[in-house]
């Protein structure tokens, strides 16, 4: 049997190290063969289709066959919704499972978070991750090198030993039994009230985002009006500063939603998913349904829809950091609320692709109709 490993990670950082970061996944699947005598698919570029679609049927379906899923952090990695999905992803599955010690977090450079900061930061070092920092300066011919990857391997082959003794099917089998009994109306019924309140944080959401650009529109005119006896620096520092003031707020408000909507997307998106995939097997129960898919399409669409204007104004905002450190902490805070708002997105895109993909007869009129109905 062939097992499978990911290695996740963010191109950039790979491409700033030279290579060192993906060559050191290959490092470890190797010594993992060598220690095991089995075969390892490593699945490491995140950009491609074979990555897209193995990883998330694969955690979603059983983790029989992963070795392990290992997160190289840095903080292009916590800045990267994508990576996010996939760690909380993983870690939800393994959790539900017993598997934790599959995930393996690997620290590779400096984290500029408190504790406390980032909850994902805090579930990360939750699986203990290995501390990378200074062997990625070693090179690979390095005996200390060298050794850590072999104890690094041996930490994943002893946690996939301990895996195979665990009674994983068992639990599988009873959070299928939950979500596939007979009370799968009442958890659908359950998540359909769940889904005006995500709808509500959604619209706070793009409030604090109308609130961001009718501050930054008004200060921004400001930059190059500078009054007569004033030197511009002078007068665009005191602009920068009375907008880093006026954003604080709505920066802080994102942060605080998009942590909150990311988290109750996170905890829904089992059930979520398994209910798209038991529809097709009761048919008697189709608008019921599609009226659920209609409100969770109407969801991925509201916030995809909010969040755009946001990501303008930052890039804008960029061009303010170099007048004045005082807003690089503001605009820090507001990129944070984007990261964690276009994660949600990414689990939202996940259940409307499942949902384009079923065999279940809801048109785009039926969607609408029961839309209209719920």
């Amino acid at each position: 049997m062939t097992l499978s490993g990911f290695w996740s990670y963010v191109h950039a950082d790979d491409d700033a190290e030279g290579g060192r970061i993906a060559q050191l996944g290959r490092d470890i699947a190797a010594q993992f063969e060598l220690l095991t005598g089995e075969s390892i698919e490593l699945f490491l570029d995140r950009d491609s289709l074979e990555w897209g679609a193995q990883w998330r049927e694969r955690i979603e379906t059983s983790l029989a066959t992963i070795a392990f899923f290992v997160p190289v952090l840095t903080p292009r990695y916590f800045a990267s919704a994508a990576c996010r999905a996939e760690l909380q992803t993983f870690s939800r599955r393994a959790d539900q499972l017993g598997l934790r010690a599959l995930l393996l977090p690997v620290l590779y450079a400096d984290l500029p978070f408190n504790e406390g900061e980032d909850e994902l930061v805090e579930l990360a070092r939750s699986f203990q991750w290995v501390d990378w920092r200074d062997l990625r300066f070693s090179d690979r011919t390095d005996g200390s090198y060298r050794r850590a990857v072999h104890e690094l391997a041996q930490r994943l082959v002893l946690a996939n030993r301990v895996a195979e003794t665990r009674e994983a099917t068992e639990a599988t089998l009873e959070v299928a039994e939950e979500l596939d009994a007979p009370g799968t109306l009442d958890i659908l019924a359950s998540y359909e009230e769940s889904l005006p309140a995500l709808a509500s944080m959604s619209n706070e959401i793009a409030e604090q985002i109308a609130r961001v650009g009718r501050v930054t529109t008004a200060h921004t005119p400001r930059l190059e009006a500078v009054p007569s006896g004033t030197t511009p620096f002078v007068w665009r520092l005191r602009v920068v500063r009375d907008l880093s003031g006026e954003l604080a707020s709505p920066a802080a408000e994102l942060a605080r939603l998009g942590e909150a909507f990311t988290l109750k997307l996170h905890d829904m998106d089992v059930g979520v998913r398994t209910i798209i995939e038991t529809a097709p097997s009761q048919p008697q129960n189709r608008d019921v349904f599609c009226r659920f898919f209609a409100q969770v399409r109407q969801l991925s669409a509201s916030a995809a829809t909010g969040l755009s204007p946001l990501q303008r104004m930052l890039e804008n905002a960029a061009a303010l950091e170099s007048l004045s450190r005082e807003i690089r902490p503001v605009i820090r805070e507001m990129r944070q609320g984007v990261t964690l708002i276009l994660e949600a997105q990414e689990v939202m895109a996940g259940w409307v692709s499942l949902i384009d993909n079923l065999d279940f007869g809801c048109s785009d009129a039926a969607l609408d109709r029961a839309l209209v109905e719920g």
